[in-house]
């Protein structure tokens, strides 16, 4: 084991052990005197980011921060995260299934069968213990900015779950300005408790980063680790960035959807993303295809994806700003960095549905191609450009299939981890808790926290395998489900069904060899029937252990 592992490992030890003989649990109440050595973590979540998306995984939007902090840090190339945004941040936040956090749909429950259920609740339950709220309690100065989506009131906000100092966005879906996406009204932040609005000049990306800057250099002289919390909301839609980035995209997607997809699988082959004996899949995937369209229907394409290109950029700017002041302030060498996305690209059209037709009305919007991306356009890239964003990897957000939620996600903190290195074990969102709060020294309270009864957690850290000491923390015999909207999947080792919801009268289990078959081209569950009802069987283990209830019939 490297020296540096293994002074980081002896110093965590070391700090239990001090705790476990003064008969405390809580390291806050270490003397003045005494200097806190433990690591600070940075969480950066981006929203609706594809895989393939950045620079360093084959992508041509420059996004040289993040690629530097990739290329210097970890790969975690098997990582998972919940089929949509709500969902992701309650496991991120608990450590268990999204329905045991109470998140088993996005938002409060509209059917009566999730009425009065405790995995259908739509915000962070208190059965369990959150992230931030052990982080506080382990001692750590705990600062969120960004998307929260775990509950709109006070009562089951960030503050009243562990942070210390946050700025959230209750509705999480806007960008320039004070609309929201249900149109021309004023979206809804908080401000610790208070909630307020925002106003013309508002921008999302820069503004939380700013803010989380703000909260760590007035807490800095406490001499106190930090746990940040960075939940940006790009590139989410609705698609909008400033003007003058937006510009610098121009002209860049005119070759359509399908020359940057075949490009981009070119660029991930040859960084070792893809096999190299890995096929593209067939371009009947698009439709339309780029030359059925008009020259009109053409301009409007690619201009979205300028935008959402621009939005990308602009989170690695801001990304690089943070760096910056950690690296200015003496604060970089000892903060644990990690990176996600919170699900895959986001394929729909909601700008097109008659249920916004409503909403996105000429009187306030202009969708003319030159508008695209401003505070008064509404728009989103669709299903073609959400395959490029994705790649490597079959459909989109909210499908169990890898490109909904298989995510591009790395870690960086050099004392730990060699730079230029990856880890393929498996490992998902719920892993991200127990990681942390072996980082800080401490651990899950169990089965009571803060005298309440609360749920213990499925994720286990990721720490072993970072480190090298082992290459896997998850068993091949462990089973791993996901299930949203009747959207589901369950995993066992290389195995995995996903059940086709959108096969409509069709749907049916699909069996997958993902360490022969990454991108499920091939439906083995004909050919391997045992195979096929075992895995069946698998599934309905997790969908009794979770409780799970069906808004759609089977």
């Amino acid at each position: 084991m490297p020296t540096t592992i293994r002074h980081h490992l002896f110093c965590i030890l070391t700090c239990l052990l001090l705790q476990a003989c003064s008969g405390e649990q809580n390291v806050s109440e270490a003397t003045e005197e005494s200097v806190d050595t433990r690591p600070n973590i940075l969480l950066i979540v981006a929203d609706d980011l594809g895989y393939a998306d950045l620079g360093f995984y084959g992508s041509e939007i420059p996004t040289p921060n993040l690629d530097a902090l990739a290329a210097n840090g970890m790969l975690l190339t098997d990582f998972f995260s919940s089929l949509t945004c709500g969902p992701t941040r309650s496991m991120l936040m608990s450590g268990t299934d999204n329905h045991m956090a109470g998140v088993g749909i996005q938002t409060g429950p509209s059917n009566p069968r999730h009425m009065n259920q405790p995995n259908y609740l739509g915000y962070l339950s208190f059965r369990v213990a959150s992230l931030a709220e052990l982080m506080t309690d382990a001692g750590y100065n705990t600062y969120m900015t960004g998307k929260w989506h775990l509950g709109y009131d006070v009562e089951n906000g960030a503050h009243a779950r562990g942070f210390k100092k946050n700025f959230v966005s209750l509705d999480g879906a806007a960008h320039l300005g004070p609309w929201d996406w249900r149109g021309p009204q004023n979206a809804n932040y908080r401000d610790g408790d208070e909630l307020v609005q925002v106003d013309d000049d508002w921008y999302t990306t820069r503004d939380y980063t700013q803010k989380m800057i703000q909260y760590i250099e007035e807490d800095r002289d406490e001499n106190k680790p930090f746990f940040a919390y960075l939940a940006y909301t790009a590139p989410h839609w609705p698609l909008q960035a400033p003007t003058d980035v937006i510009e610098r995209f121009k002209g860049t997607y005119d070759e359509g959807y399908e020359t940057i997809y075949q490009r981009r699988f070119a660029n991930m082959q040859a960084l070792g993303h893809i096999p190299a004996d890995a096929e593209p899949m067939s371009l009947d995937v698009f439709s339309p295809r780029w030359d059925e369209q008009s020259d009109e229907e053409k301009a409007l394409s690619a201009k979205r994806m300028e935008v959402y290109a621009a939005m990308v950029s602009e989170l690695d700017t801001y990304v690089g700003q943070v760096i910056s002041y950690l690296k200015e302030t003496g604060q970089y060498d000892n903060t644990f960095i990690m990176f996600m996305s919170d699900n895959g690209a986001e394929s729909s059209r909601l700008d097109l549905s008659p249920r916004f037709q409503n909403v996105i009305t000429e009187e306030y919007y202009d969708q003319t191609v030159d508008n695209l991306g401003s505070p008064t356009s509404y728009v989103m890239y669709g299903r073609n450009w959400a395959t490029v964003s994705e790649t490597r990897f079959r459909r989109h957000k909210a499908t169990a299939f890898e490109g909904g939620i298989h995510v591009p996600a790395f870690v960086h903190y050099p004392s730990m981890i060699d730079g230029g290195t990856q880890t393929d074990g498996f490992g998902t969102v719920m892993d991200v808790m127990p990681t942390f709060l072996a980082l800080a020294g401490t651990q899950h309270p169990g089965t009571s926290f803060q005298g309440r009864e609360v749920l213990p957690i499925k994720g286990k850290s990721l720490l072993p395998m970072i480190t090298g000491e082992v290459d896997e923390v998850h068993s091949e015999e462990e089973i791993v489900g996901w299930e949203l909207n009747g959207h589901r999947a369950v995993r066992q080792g290389d195995w995995k069904i996903v059940w086709d919801l959108d096969a409509r009268e069709d749907a049916h289990w699909m069996l997958f060899n993902l360490a022969d078959d990454p991108n499920e081209k091939i439906d083995l569950g004909a050919e391997l029937p045992d195979k096929l009802a075992q895995m069946i069987e698998n599934w309905e283990r997790y969908e009794e252990e979770n409780g799970l209830i069906y808004v759609y019939p089977e």
